[in-house]
């Protein structure tokens, strides 16, 4: 594993091309990407060329990240059936590519490589062309194993935005979410975005929910039921398991602070349920509420300095910060009589919840200072649990619109929602990975 590694951070250090170009390129683009839903921009991703039997690998990197600049809402993937040039006879440099063919399908940034086998590994040399000017506006060449292709298509993909909108992609990260999708039990499964490289975290044949990712994305905490008592286990991806803590009652919604160095839990606490912060091995650092009231669901604030938490401390339950170190915590939702499930974007000026309404929840998303709430759902069933993307511009969330719970993906505005799980697993509580290290 450590081999492995070693060998991807050696591999994504080589830039292609005229990195220097794309900052006037990203700016007379971002000129027209202006959020998914709008004008979206018209982009042409080719497969790769290979002449040394990675063929499939060629067309697997080229449906990766035509996937994720699809999800994003903010490309028009050119259909490949309207492509003119053969992948494998024509070239990959702005002197050799024939921009014309390019323009006639209606391709204003294109994507083509090399992806070539080299002893147990892969070399792939990905680059980015504005259609328009016929130049290189970007390129990455990548050293990995096989087992590595999804992630080095996912990190091109962040690329691609990173030069197109002047912020990078949310693509190279994970997803965790709990699932019933192998008989009664729920488990905890982790996937990339595109829904690939699914495995199961547990497989203890108990009840396991609420998963969050430590800040280096290597390992998961949730809570089961595997010993009777809703208790605190942490993961890593590969299945092995340590209990963090099980004291009497629920530990529940264990979230890992930025620096990784305290975990925010509720603990019942006294016939109360409070917020408390233990240290990675589970023991109490200090309790940051402590009230008579139900105070669940932590998230923290980017900087690490404040808690964002549900209580019913004012009769229903409602959103509320307070500082990480205690003290009177700042109501922050006033719309609604029932508000759980807070999550604090990344970017650190909104919070997102599912808020009830009519019998059934919506997600929403408020400003910190509890005004400007944005409705991101309005759809039939249950649309619970919001987790940010790492760059902030996406939600995830669970929904059963469809009939069984699934796990959807929203933009930051709601305008664009797509399901990322198939209908029948009954999946529950996402939770979105920082960026992979």
């Amino acid at each position: 594993m450590v081999g492995r590694r070693a060998r991807w951070v050696i591999g994504i250090v080589i830039a292609l091309g005229t990195l220097g170009a794309a900052g006037e390129a990203g700016a007379q683009v971002r000129g027209t990407i202006v959020g998914p839903g709008a004008t979206s921009f018209p982009i042409a991703v080719s497969p790769l060329k290979s002449t040394s039997g990675a063929e499939r690998e060629a067309g697997t990197f080229a449906d990766i990240v035509a996937k994720d600049l699809d999800l994003s809402g903010l490309f028009r993937v050119i259909d490949r059936a309207a492509y003119i040039e053969n992948s494998q006879q024509s070239g990959v440099t702005a002197e050799t590519i024939d921009f014309r063919d390019w323009s006639t399908v209606g391709a204003q940034a294109l994507v083509k490589g090399t992806v070539e086998r080299d002893g147990d590994g892969l070399v792939v040399e990905a680059r980015l062309f504005d259609v328009v000017e016929g130049k290189q506006i970007g390129g990455k060449r990548y050293r990995a194993g096989d087992d590595e292709l999804r992630r080095v298509s996912h990190r091109f993909a962040d690329e691609v935005m990173q030069i197109l909108t002047g912020e990078r992609g949310p693509f190279e990260s994970r997803i965790a979410f709990a699932s019933r999708r192998k008989g009664r039990f729920k488990e905890i499964y982790a996937m990339s975005i595109d829904a690939g490289d699914l495995r199961a975290v547990t497989r203890d044949g108990s009840i396991a929910l609420a998963p969050s990712w430590s800040p280096d994305g290597r390992s998961l905490l949730f809570t089961s039921f595997v010993s009777g008592n809703p208790s605190l286990f942490v993961a890593d991806l590969g299945g092995d398991k340590r209990l963090v803590s099980s004291r009497h009652g629920l530990n529940l919604g264990g979230r890992w602070s930025p620096g990784g160095r305290a975990i925010a839990v509720a603990l019942e606490n006294g016939g109360a349920t409070d917020i408390a912060l233990l240290d990675p091995d589970g023991q109490i650092m200090h309790f940051v509420t402590k009230d008579r009231s139900i105070d669940v669901s932590p998230s923290w604030s980017p900087d690490g300095q404040s808690i964002v938490f549900c209580s019913d401390r004012g009769g229903g339950p409602q959103i509320y910060v307070v500082s990480a170190q205690g003290g009177t915590p700042r109501r922050v939702t006033f719309e609604g009589s029932y508000n759980t499930s807070p999550a604090w974007s990344p970017k650190g000026d909104r919070i997102a919840y599912a808020s009830r309404l009519g019998g059934r929840f919506q997600v929403f998303t408020v400003a910190l200072g509890g005004g400007d709430v944005k409705r991101i759902t309005s759809t039939r069933g249950d649309n619970e649990d919001p987790s940010w993307s790492p760059d902030g511009r996406y939600l995830i969330f669970s929904s059963t619109r469809d009939g069984s719970g699934a796990i959807y993906l929203s933009d930051a505005a709601g305008t664009r929602q797509t399901r990322l799980t198939p209908p029948g697993g009954d999946d529950s509580s996402p939770a979105w990975s920082r960026w992979l290290e």
